[in-house]
């Protein structure tokens, strides 16, 4: 009996200790160095160990279709380590939970497929033939003629077209004006939606006068999570039998999920930065030239295998598509399924219910120029120092301070200002050098009401030398 390969099972272990053994080197694990491994330990290996103990036999599947699963799977796989574990999710997800997690799953898919192949090569051998085992070892050559006669069926019944000359001979149909004929009344309604909808979500979020509105949101979140995704599904699978729905459907969330994080990245590395307008136009123009790419790859599919979206029957076609899937196949799309509904869920939560981030307060000086550099640390008695004492408010409210400056127990500044949030307030501190020696200049932020415990503080060492005086500024120290 003929066996089953493992070649991809040991490279996904051999990249797993690969992966492991580079983190653990303190040299190599440094940016950039450390993308590569991070990557593979975070986004495909586990993934792939994961989809190859569900479907075993994955020869069945297609490469492009192999990658999205591991990545998908890698991605839920990592986020719940993450989230079930009560320890920084940093060192022991990547150190010790995936790896583990994906040493247990290589295992569990070798035996898987293992058993699998077996299984699925007797039932091949029983589907083609009608025979058992036993029977097909003795009876040879009643094995021989009825594989013939199942060709002689095949070839029969196939869907070449073809003609009989006066002279006997067999030559092919022309099937120029057929394909003209399909393509003459071909509509990709699904694929028009998906511009419209592309454009229509760009309106209504540069526009002023429709940026307000509650469509804004549901388009803006449509975008970010379906179109791009389902553009690319099309443009990638043009054919009917290539996915099913439940398979287009999760793909779609999923590959936008993933699309939309990697466009900020790429941005981020350009001028124009992390911000609405380049994410929202790179976005949208991705969408449009997937689906333009799409149109033209379903027109040069054969009328009888391309795609269509029947939308009075979409989702009794859904709900179908499960009754003819293996035991395997349903695991993996109610999993697929319940990945996206927790990604949309979560994101419309962020969406509706922004987590209030972090309290703070900034407290910084700067030199003259606006710098921090350039401080007036060496002076001459008598000489001018000024500074710049900057107030940040990032406590998520409005908030009042009490700002004093002292030197060498002597109040230079006194004052009580009041800030909204994310209001800064850059405040000019002029003083004037006095007796000779070195000193310590203090800058205390108290937050009121609470006047008797420092919140920030700051501290500058002056050197003041013998000279002649000069003018007076906030106060001399």
């Amino acid at each position: 009996m003929i066996k089953p390969s493992y070649r991809d099972l040991l490279f996904v272990l051999v990249l797993t200790v690969a992966s492991v053994t580079w983190l653990s080197i303190p040299v190599l694990d440094k940016y950039p160095f450390n993308i590569v491994p991070y990557f593979l330990l975070l986004l495909f290996l586990s993934g792939y160990s994961f989809l190859a103990v569900l479907k075993p036999l994955l020869y069945r599947m297609g490469v492009v279709m192999r990658v999205i699963y591991s990545m998908v799977l890698s991605l839920l796989l990592t986020v719940g380590v993450s989230l079930l574990s009560v320890f920084n999710p940093t060192s022991i997800a990547m150190f010790v939970v995936i790896p583990v997690l994906t040493f247990i799953l290589i295992i569990a898919a070798f035996i898987r497929r293992r058993f699998a192949f077996r299984s699925a090569f007797l039932d091949r051998i029983k589907e083609d033939v009608g025979f058992d085992e036993k029977q097909i070892l003795v009876e040879r050559e009643d094995l021989g003629q009825k594989l013939l006669d199942k060709l002689e069926v095949e070839v029969s019944g196939s869907k070449i077209n073809e003609k009989i000359e006066s002279d006997g001979k067999i030559e092919p149909v022309k099937d120029e004006k057929k394909k003209i004929k399909d393509n003459k009344g071909f509509y990709a309604w699904d694929l028009v939606l998906i511009g419209f909808f592309t454009i229509l979500s760009v309106l209504f979020i540069l526009l002023p006068v429709l940026s307000g509105t509650v469509p804004r949101t549901v388009l803006g979140l449509f975008l970010v999570l379906f179109l791009p995704g389902y553009a690319l599904i099309a443009a990638l699978f043009p054919k009917q039998g290539d996915l099913d729905g439940v398979e287009r459907l999760a793909l779609s969330f999923g590959l936008s999920i993933a699309v939309t994080p990697l466009i900020g990245l790429a941005l981020n590395y350009t001028s124009y930065g992390i911000r609405l307008d380049p994410i929202l136009l790179s976005l949208s123009s991705l969408t449009i030239l997937l689906v333009a790419v799409a149109y033209l790859r379903r027109r040069l599919t054969a009328s009888e295998s391309r795609f269509l979206v029947d939308f009075g029957g979409f989702f009794k076609s859904v709900g179908g598509s499960f009754s003819g899937e293996s035991r395997t196949g349903k695991v993996l799309s109610v999993i697929l399924i319940l990945s996206i509904l927790v990604a949309v869920s979560a994101t419309v939560y962020v969406v509706v219910e922004p987590k209030v981030g972090e309290s703070f307060t900034e407290f910084y000086i700067l030199g003259p120029n606006g710098m921090a550099s350039d401080y007036p640390t060496n002076l001459t008695s008598g000489e001018n120092g000024s500074l710049l004492i900057g107030i940040v408010n990032h406590e998520n409210k409005k908030a009042s301070y009490h700002l004093v400056v002292t030197s060498g127990g002597v109040v230079q500044m006194d004052e009580v200002v009041t800030l909204n949030n994310g209001q800064t307030l850059m405040i000019p501190f002029n003083f004037t050098a006095g007796q000779p020696g070195s000193r310590e200049m203090d800058f205390m932020l108290y937050k009121l009401p609470d006047d008797s415990n420092v919140y920030r503080s700051l501290h500058l060492w002056l050197n003041v030398s013998a000279s002649s005086t000069g003018p007076v500024g906030n106060g001399t120290v």
